[in-house]
């Protein structure tokens, strides 16, 4: 399922299903693809925005289905916003099975990947937006070179010591994304767990859009959605520039309430590192020593 990496000359499908893309935004970054020696096709509707706020629902799905449909595409790639809920029903499925790639997002894009990965059963990374590209962080061009133009590390690389909330050691498919998006899918079927399958989590929200009370509700869906019966650890990301004791706390009582390993890192999420996640891989999650290694089928 996990493919190889990019090669020289592929192309990077470019679309927007959560924010209006402009091209003051988005030529730097068509440049950086280029510079990688890589090729890029823009969405059709990628510079529309009918809504005002937004580009139309159905045309943010077509901009999707066209990367879909379009065999020199090899990666589609997007960031967050708002709206992603909106679109998913209108993705054609069917054509995402037959045509695979690779698809990479963040935040708001936890719908279309976690969608796309659950209902095609492709591969799909977490962590990661398009503007990434003009990062001048060395941790986040290792993580995007790792996974998407070498493929398939053996680990994850920490770009700190992790907090361990409950240690332990546990093995799982690899699932998550932004919080609310993932409780808010889980709840609503869109993601579903396997019979027999375990499943390491990974999540993150930020302080700069909900405070702690937000978080608590979060983590309360959370534990009432299907998958979380058959979650075995959790890794959460980057909550706020300073710990938030009260949120540590919440995450240590998720744990030790389900008998799971539950760590804390500054890894990924809403700041300056931007970790990419392979979901679907198999991971074996250390909270003890801080370690989170991938095995792929």
């Amino acid at each position: 399922m996990f493919s190889g990496g990019l090669k020289k000359g592929d192309v990077i499908g470019i679309a927007s299903p959560s924010h209006i893309a402009t091209h003051e935004d988005y030529d730097p970054i068509f440049r950086a693809i280029e510079a990688m020696g890589l090729g890029w096709k823009a969405a059709d509707h990628l510079f529309d925005a009918d809504w005002g706020y937004a580009n139309s629902d159905e045309n943010r799905a077509a901009d999707l289905n066209q990367l879909i449909c379009d065999d020199q595409v090899k990666m589609i790639f997007f960031g967050g916003g708002e709206g992603g809920d909106e679109i998913i029903p209108l993705i054609d499925y069917q054509a995402a099975r037959e045509h695979p790639k690779i698809w990479m997002g963040f935040s708001d894009g936890t719908s279309v990947l976690s969608a796309i990965r659950h209902r095609a059963g492709q591969t799909v990374y977490y962590g990661q937006s398009p503007s990434n590209l003009l990062d001048e962080s060395e941790y986040n061009r290792r993580q995007f070179a790792a996974h998407i133009l070498q493929g398939k590390p053996g680990c994850h690389e920490k770009s700190g010591p992790w907090r361990t909330l409950v240690p332990g050691k546990a093995r799982g498919v690899l699932s998550g994304g932004y919080l609310e998006n993932y409780t808010w899918l889980s709840n609503a079927g869109w993601i579903l767990p396997e019979e027999g399958k375990e499943y390491i989590l990974v999540l993150e929200e930020h302080r700069m859009f909900f405070g702690p009370e937000h978080f608590s509700d979060e983590i309360g869906r959370l534990e009432q959605a299907p998958i979380f019966r058959q979650a075995k650890g959790v890794l959460f990301g980057l909550y706020a520039d300073e710990p938030n004791e009260s949120v540590l706390q919440r995450m240590e009582r998720l744990g030790r309430r389900h008998g799971i390993p539950v760590a804390y890192c500054e890894d990924f999420g809403h700041g300056k590192n931007n970790a990419i996640f392979p979901l679907g891989a198999t991971a074996e999650l250390d909270t003890r020593e801080g370690t989170l290694r991938y095995f792929y089928e």
